[in-house]
């Protein structure tokens, strides 16, 4: 078994940073784990398998040793009006496939220790021939994986702490830009940040947890120093959640509440094009005009049989995009924020469990508003999410 997991941890580190990640907030996901995808993205409050790590690293204490592999296929249909015309920024690529993997093990009754990898990014494939606002045949592709290697322990029977060292790896692709005088190819770039997290009881039934993880702190990417701000900076930023779990019986209702804050990251915060006080790649230069984003889930589970358990939740946030800042977002249209999910799990003999999870992220659309060709453009996007997992209980 060992040899096995060893095996696993090898080929998640081989492939995640080469498969593209297409998120439904920001660059993130609606959820981390097959399970939590299938209730709306909740997870601080209620750890159901080893992606809890991502969420809330306090969880691991709460959970047996347990290996869970598994995949999202994401099929969007995204792009950006501009004067008038639709460009489908989905016309070269629209299905994507995002990795993620995690184990756990009880060092003792009341420690353990664990780890996760998952997949974060955003990007569009105009096609040729496509020029929008002199961006000639524009791509953009931005990879992004993180590695959490946690720690927890119960502290009494009723509390939790866990502390997750975060390894981040993304890579850029933009094309187009150059068209306009500005850089474009592939970089890549490393960094770390840390999260912490705290799981407690507050009655046999009814859970609470907590979340913090610092800015990810980013090597610059040099090939872009003369498009991106702060000289080719992009950070992952800083996020916190609150959670609450309830269990009665067969059922379970759980929600969180979670904030991130894209626009302490100049690249992602500062104005765009049209209202950005520098020039591109300078501290104050354009970024892609993202506000703060404050995350609602819901979600709901219900035990069958002892063998099924059948989910369903609802997640939405404020949206994310300027309407004065749409230029940049032909580059990264996250214009979506609502979402609806469905999922189950089903439990075999021998300690497997299969879990799936189908999410709809509703198209949207940031309408242009001020001045210059931001208020020309109107980034859209909608999503289908399909993820499965394999879980192995040892």
């Amino acid at each position: 078994m060992q040899n096995n997991i060893k095996g696993v941890v090898i080929l998640s580190l081989i492939i995640a940073p080469f498969n593209a990640a297409f998120a439904t907030q920001g660059t993130m996901p609606h959820g981390f784990g097959v399970k939590s995808e299938g209730m709306g993205g909740v997870a601080f409050a209620l750890p159901q398998d080893s992606l809890i790590l991502a969420s809330n690293p306090a969880g691991i204490a709460r959970l047996d040793n347990r290996l869970d592999v598994g995949a999202a296929f994401l099929k969007v249909d995204n792009g950006t009006e501009f004067a008038g015309k639709k460009y489908d920024g989905s016309k070269d690529k629209s299905l994507y496939i995002i990795p993620q993997f995690g184990v756990n093990y009880n060092l003792d009754d009341t420690s353990s220790i664990g780890f996760a990898v998952v997949g974060n990014g955003v990007g569009t494939a105009y096609g040729s021939g496509s020029n929008i606002g002199g961006l000639t045949e524009p791509k953009s592709e931005f990879q992004q994986m993180v590695a959490t290697l946690g720690y927890a322990k119960n502290i009494t029977p009723d509390h939790s702490f866990g502390i997750g060292i975060l390894l981040i790896r993304h890579e850029l692709e933009i094309k187009g830009t150059s068209s306009i005088g500005l850089p474009e190819g592939k970089d890549e770039s490393y960094g770390y940040g840390l999260r912490l997290g705290y799981l407690g009881n507050i009655t046999d039934n009814l859970t609470f947890g907590l979340s913090y993880a610092t800015r990810g702190y980013m090597a610059k990417l040099k090939r872009f120093k003369g498009l991106l701000p702060e000289g080719g900076g992009l950070d992952l930023p800083s996020n916190y959640g609150i959670g609450l779990a309830y269990k009665n019986g067969p059922w379970t209702i759980a929600a969180d509440v979670q904030r991130v804050l894209w626009a302490d990251v100049k690249t992602f915060g500062n104005p765009g094009v049209s209202r950005a006080a520098g020039a591109p790649g300078d501290s104050n230069g354009p970024g892609f005009g993202w506000r703060n984003h404050t995350i609602y889930k819901v979600g709901v589970a219900y035990d069958v049989n002892s063998k099924l358990t059948v989910r369903a939740g609802y997640n939405d946030a404020n949206q994310l995009l300027d309407s004065r800042d749409g230029f940049l977002g032909t580059l990264a249209p996250a214009a979506n924020h609502r979402h609806i999910t469905v999922g189950s799990t089903y439990r075999f003999e021998s300690n497997n469990e299969l879990s799936v999870a189908y999410a709809q992220s509703f198209k949207d659309k940031a309408s242009g508003d001020g001045v210059g060709p931001d208020a020309t453009s109107s980034p859209y996007m909608g999503q289908h999410w399909f993820s499965l997992s394999y879980s192995y209980l040892f």
